[in-house]
């Protein structure tokens, strides 16, 4: 499938062995290479939706120009930002401004002004900056973190946040064709995403571009069609000579207009009659419930093993334990991702099921969506304690878990701040991440006149495996009361349903 005016190659891969390819680049204009395409034959479409909802992210290997591309697309300078682990989410803004949201805090910090927090300071997880683009009315563009390459885990945060958003920009250095990392991604996202594009950077410093973009197509080409048919974008980024950034930024207006014009069809029938009579669906619901909680939490006993496995590994190659709050954190990120994940798709296959047996005709998506916007707003009006209900949970030196309430400290473990743009979600998210203290207790202690005193490697594994039995326990718990909300909701709607005749929602 293709999307926006440029699926097909942006050049002519069968002319990449003319001469003129040989020609250095000072000497040839980037402006006069063929692209095919015109933005004129974009039609726009104002969003029906808030900005935040449609995020693009911009994923590749560190050093392949994912920052320099945002800040062309936006025409943002190229004042640095030092953001580290964090994910920078660009967002629109009268004015410029950032500020970075930190595991353990209710309310954002001014970035890079941390200086307004007593006591250590943990990595922010996010950081937003705020930019007057008129690209990020329409569009928010998520930076993944650039120290390091894309591990599994920072790998499957990216794929969350883009099944989220809009779409996936993959930024390929002209210098390097895809690695494995890459393609393992690739591979995963094509089996999860509807839009993907790619942009080459860095052309006008490397005349041999051509055959690279041929090879890296060549190497995506049997991976199936999305990725084989997926637009390319060969861009410079040199201030002095942009090429190929303008149309990139109307492909990223378009899939915004294409995400538009999808939820303005959005639809459905007016009224869903019920067609069973007794108490059979009660002992449904249970069973899909108490089946799906269990499976849940053993999955997350299954990932906590494995993320032992890796953390132990760590420790014993690498900077060892003082990467461990940092390597530890991005599992636990991920973790929480990908239960989350499961929630949501457990609410989806819970309420077709439940109500695929109580109705005359199965559930289609506008249906699904009015069952669940009533189960969350009941959902709601049963909890005593409001947004206090929200916790954010939070390993501690002690290898415990402290949780902290409320939507705010909750927002502060996510990557995205985007709640989503599943019609279907009921269940508030789950997050859960390293405190200050974890990060500063593991560094090296530097005594007064002598070397510095590193940390016990048996110390750091006892912490480790104690702190892994907590998080199971606490995440267990989480789980059970999401999935009793779920099965209380769902009754009383269920419920209605059947006494009335006819689906309330």
């Amino acid at each position: 499938m293709g999307f926006g005016v440029m699926q097909a190659p942006l050049i002519d891969l069968a002319i990449t062995s003319a001469p003129s390819f040989g020609v250095p680049t000072s000497e040839r204009s980037v402006a006069a290479m063929p692209v095919r395409g015109s933005r004129n034959q974009r039609q726009p479409v104002t969003p029906s939706q808030p900005s935040h909802r449609y995020c693009a992210i911009v994923a590749g290997t560190a050093g392949s120009g994912k920052t320099a591309l945002i800040n062309a697309l936006i025409r943002r300078g190229a004042e640095p930002l030092e953001a580290g682990d964090a994910w920078v989410v660009f967002r629109h803004g009268e004015r410029p401004e950032a500020w970075a949201f930190v595991p353990g805090h209710r309310e954002p910090r001014p970035f890079p002004d941390l200086s307004t927090i007593k006591g250590p300071v943990r990595p922010a997880r996010r950081i937003e900056v705020a930019h007057p683009s008129p690209l990020l009315k329409r569009v928010a563009l998520i930076d993944t973190p650039g120290r390091g390459d894309l591990d599994p885990a920072t790998a499957e945060i990216s794929l969350d946040a883009a099944a989220d958003g809009l779409g996936l920009l993959f930024v390929v250095d002209a210098a390097a064709p895809l690695g494995r990392a890459d393609l393992d991604l690739l591979t995963a996202a094509a089996e999860r995403l509807e839009r993907i594009a790619f942009v080459l950077t860095r052309i006008d410093q490397h005349d041999e571009w051509p055959e690279m973009l041929a090879a890296n197509r060549a190497l995506l080409a049997p991976r199936g069609p999305r990725l084989a048919t997926a637009p390319w974008f060969p861009v410079s980024l040199d201030p002095a000579s942009t090429f190929g950034v303008a149309e990139l930024r109307h492909q990223l207006e378009a899939w915004a207009d294409e995400r538009a014009a999808a939820g303005a069809r959005a639809g459905g029938v007016a009224a869903a009659t019920v067609s069973a009579t007794g108490d059979a669906w009660q002992e449904h619901l249970e069973r899909e419930i108490r089946t799906r909680r269990l499976a849940a939490i053993e999955r997350v006993s299954i990932d906590l093993a494995t993320i032992h496995v890796r953390c132990v590994q760590e420790l014993g190659s690498g900077k060892g334990c003082p990467e461990l709050p940092r390597v530890l954190d991005r599992q636990l990120h991920a973790l929480s991702v990908r239960s989350t994940r499961q929630l949501h798709t457990d609410t989806r296959e819970v309420i077709g099921a439940v109500f695929g047996a109580l109705l005359d005709t199965p559930p289609d998506e506008f249906v699904l969506a009015r069952i669940a916007g009533a189960a969350r707003r009941a959902n709601d009006g049963n909890r005593d304690d409001g947004p206090e209900r929200d916790r954010a949970l939070l390993v501690t030196t002690t290898s415990g878990v402290a949780a902290l309430t409320g939507t705010g400290a909750l927002d502060s473990l996510s990557a995205t701040g985007a709640a989503g743009d599943d019609p279907v979600r009921v269940l508030s998210a789950l997050g859960i991440g390293l405190n200050a203290g974890s990060y500063a207790m593991w560094q090296p202690r530097h005594a007064p006149g002598g070397p510095p005193k590193l940390p016990d490697k048996k110390d750091c594994r006892r912490w480790l495996q104690h702190a892994l039995r907590e998080i199971e326990v606490e995440l267990g718990h989480e789980l059970s009361e999401r999935y009793a909300e779920l099965r209380q909701t769902l009754s009383i709607i269920a419920g209605d349903a059947v006494d009335h005749g006819v689906l309330l929602a």
